[in-house]
């Protein structure tokens, strides 16, 4: 009886047991949360360089069509100006630019273009994206993606940076600016 009494009696929690209560709350949060913002980011980053890799091989299976067809690809290496290619999409509507050295000056530019967006249309129908491929010895060997169309390429990764160990200046895939960047072949800090 006395037991019935001083269960009724004691109806709400005392202030000590709510602030132990908020107190472990707060450290499980203290821990998990940067566990769970890591994952995300790690995700991101693996998710944009299998984008990367995919516009990589894309790129490179047109480009061995092209050369099939005798379209003449740029394959000698300079140094000082390495030949690329530039592919946004906006809506679903791409915008592709080569640069001046990447095929020969005889090529039908237009052509090609209109060409290797029919191909990334019904190969990739990436709707928003910015990449830069690096061409080497025939192929696209290098290639930076940002799903952000505002992006500019001048943020992207140049050739050059695919030989380095240091590109990155915190996580790797994640710019200064928080911005997540895939590259194939994958870009690693050391």
């Amino acid at each position: 009886m006395k037991r019935l009494a001083y269960l009724k009696s004691k109806k709400a929690f005392t202030l000590i047991e709510l602030v132990v209560v908020i107190a472990i709350i707060g450290v499980l949060a203290g821990i998990l949360i940067p566990v769970i913002v890591g994952a995300v980011r790690s995700a991101n980053v693996a998710s944009a360089n299998t984008s990367a890799t995919d516009i990589r091989k894309s790129v490179n299976i047109w480009l061995t069509m092209m050369d099939a067809k005798g379209h003449t690809i740029n394959k000698t290496q300079n140094i000082n100006n390495d030949p690329y290619i530039t592919i946004t999409a906006d809506r679903g509507i791409y915008d592709i630019e080569f640069s001046d050295t990447f095929w020969p000056k005889s090529e039908n530019e237009q052509e090609l273009i209109d060409s290797l967006n029919d191909h990334l249309i019904h190969n990739l129908g990436y709707h928003e994206l910015v990449a830069i491929g690096y061409l080497h010895n025939g192929a696209i060997a290098a290639l930076a993606y940002c799903v952000n169309v505002n992006e500019s390429t001048q943020d992207m990764p140049e050739f050059a940076d695919f030989s380095r160990t240091d590109y990155w200046t915190g996580t790797n895939g994640i710019a200064a600016d928080g911005t997540v960047i895939g590259t194939s072949p994958q870009i690693l800090n050391g």
